[in-house]
């Protein structure tokens, strides 16, 4: 029996009659317009997007809760801000859709996307128009309590596991451990193949076609490639302070990556 064969029978021994509702926790710039069109496709109405308020330091899975409580008619949501812990609820478990993207080029996907937007919308979209990549990061890093730059993406896994006297990186690596299935940018239709295995136990009609939106760079570039021309834009003192801001990120992923693998592929 595999990680999602486990994972459906603990579904089914929560609560035989639970509601099922796809949860996916849309961590921006991580291939999230791409897995929104699919849900479009295959819920339509039944789908939801929602938007949480941010509460700073602190989880947002309470509005969360209250939110699904009062919305059980949904088969799925997606959320830019919703954070972990998944909540507990009587009556309905949640399928979590969540990607994982190399940090170094998921930053250089956001400042690319926050430099070519036509309105100021936000601090870091004005950064972006205002200074080339190394200002950008330089800028941001110089602020200890801005996390879009600086290990995002395990700030967000932390929240999964909030054990006592563990670090950061500990917490979001005990987090990945925790869910089924993590997705992986670099490795999409892969991720969705999984993600499409376990949905269809409950909603038998789910279909995934390939399907790639919101794109702001070569997708036929390998991450070598990407990655190089990351490395061309920045000296080398801001590389090396981007690469060390995310050393808990890069770890986080490169795990992420053996867990992906280590599921068995779609029959």
């Amino acid at each position: 029996m595999d990680n999602l064969d486990l994972a459906a029978l603990s579904l089914k021994q929560q609560n035989p009659r639970s509601k099922v509702i796809i949860a996916h926790y849309h961590l921006f710039k991580n291939a999230g317009t791409s897995v929104d069109a699919i849900l479009d496709k295959n819920f339509s109405s039944s789908w939801q997007k929602v938007e949480f308020k941010n509460i700073p330091q602190q989880s947002n899975a309470n509005l969360v809760q209250d939110w699904l409580v009062k919305n059980q008619n949904i088969s799925a949501f997606s959320s830019h801000t919703a954070m972990f812990p998944l909540p507990q609820i009587a009556n309905i478990s949640l399928i979590p859709i969540v990607f994982l993207r190399h940090p170094i080029a998921r930053l250089w996907s956001v400042y690319k996307f926050e430099r070519k937007h036509k309105k100021i919308l936000n601090y870091s979209i004005k950064l972006a128009q205002k200074y080339d990549f190394a200002g950008y990061l330089n800028y941001q890093l110089d602020e200890p309590k801005n996390r879009s730059c600086r290990n995002f993406q395990t700030y967000r896994f932390s929240w999964l596991n909030t054990k006592q006297n563990l670090t950061e990186l500990e917490q979001a690596l005990g987090g990945l451990d925790s869910l089924p299935i993590v997705g992986i940018v670099e490795e999409f239709d892969l991720s969705m193949k999984h993600y499409s295995k376990e949905i269809v136990r409950y909603y038998p009609s789910f279909q995934f076609e390939p399907v790639h939106k919101n794109i702001t760079s070569q997708r036929d570039l390998s991450l070598e490639d990407k990655l190089e021309e990351i490395h061309s834009n920045l000296d080398p003192t801001t590389y090396q302070r981007l690469l060390d801001a995310n050393s808990d990120d890069l770890k986080l992923y490169e795990v992420a990556i053996q867990k992906l693998f280590s599921l068995k592929l779609l029959r």
